[in-house]
């Protein structure tokens, strides 16, 4: 489990563009606690999970990995929303007409 927690805050924090310095220091953890983390050699404590979320701004329940028992189809969408989640509203509003746009000319 610390193995796969470790990896999903990596993906969260690269998803954001974050080092693990800046990660750490948003979190007020060392920098080498955040690459022990998400090499899975370092369990956490519930106050650690919640200044990493924070850093992350997420919740806490966001750090856990997805479930497998998710249909592909839903791990797919939530893909699409963590890559998004943190990106700018004018990025976020080019990325919904492109969309709408695709899904439109599939339908014809």
């Amino acid at each position: 489990m610390l193995v796969k927690l470790g990896k999903r805050i990596r993906q969260l924090r690269k998803s954001q563009g974050l080092s693990q310095g800046k990660l750490a220091q948003r979190a007020g953890l060392h920098y080498t606690y955040i690459g022990t983390i998400e090499g899975g050699r370092r369990n956490l404590s519930l106050r650690s999970m919640e200044k990493i979320a924070k850093g992350l701004k997420v919740s806490i329940t966001e750090l856990f990995p997805p479930s497998q028992a998710l249909s592909p189809k839903s791990r797919l969408i939530e893909e699409i929303v963590n890559l998004l989640r943190h990106k700018e509203l004018k990025l976020l509003q080019l990325v919904l007409k492109v969309t709408k746009a695709i899904i439109e000319e599939g339908c014809h």
